[in-house]
């Protein structure tokens, strides 16, 4: 009698055992699957625009146009406000209404450069935490491998892999938060909107 428990109870639990190891071998094996079909489309994308939500301070938002060309060159122009950004290969650059640079820090060391990049693999650039899919969205948290402090959450439509919002948490633990609206891609971009004053008058 003790015998047979003790194989019947063997069995459950191999059997438990082997059930669980084939869900997270398929959960797995979606994941990546996601994260392929994603990388694909993106490195499709070379150019991307349309409308940007920010938000700052707790609940305010701050609105503008964005304009992004791969590698590395973006423009984020808001409504509103004193200064626009601009990314080129090696630096953020701030500069005023007219075009003329305030401020610049160096871009390589921030996890956009990586997402500005040609082409990319996330899983040579990044720690993929999670992958999370519905019916609307695709959600995506990373860390880059070389700075484990920092989180990006990546979100993307289902339908069709559109870049939809990001959430990049730093160091410091400050947040930088945009949502994208009215996206097309693979569009000509005007050259003068990455065109700018380089000189930082003092």
């Amino acid at each position: 009698m003790i015998n047979l428990k003790t194989n019947n109870l063997y069995k459950i639990t191999t059997f438990v055992f082997v059930f669980i190891n084939l869900f997270s071998i398929n959960a797995l094996s979606e994941e990546n699957h996601i994260i392929k079909v994603i990388e694909k489309e993106w490195n499709r994308t070379q150019t991307l625009n349309g409308k940007f939500h920010q938000k700052i301070d707790g609940d305010k938002v701050i609105s503008g146009n964005f304009f992004i060309e791969k590698p590395y060159r973006s423009n984020f122009t808001y409504h509103n406000q004193a200064q626009n950004i601009i990314t080129s290969k090696y630096f953020i650059n701030f500069v005023d209404k007219k075009g003329k640079l305030l401020d610049r820090y160096p871009i390589i060391n921030q996890p956009i450069y990586k997402l500005f990049s040609k082409n990319i693999n996330l899983n040579n650039i990044f720690h993929i935490k999670s992958v999370e899919q519905d019916q609307t969205e695709v959600k995506i948290k990373l860390a880059p491998k070389d700075k484990n402090e920092i989180q990006i959450d990546l979100t993307f439509h289902s339908k069709d892999y559109l870049l939809k919002k990001w959430e990049i948490v730093d160091a410091l633990g400050q947040t930088t938060y945009l949502e994208f609206t009215n996206v097309k891609k693979n569009i000509s971009i005007d050259q003068n909107l990455f065109i700018f004053e380089e000189k930082i008058e003092y």
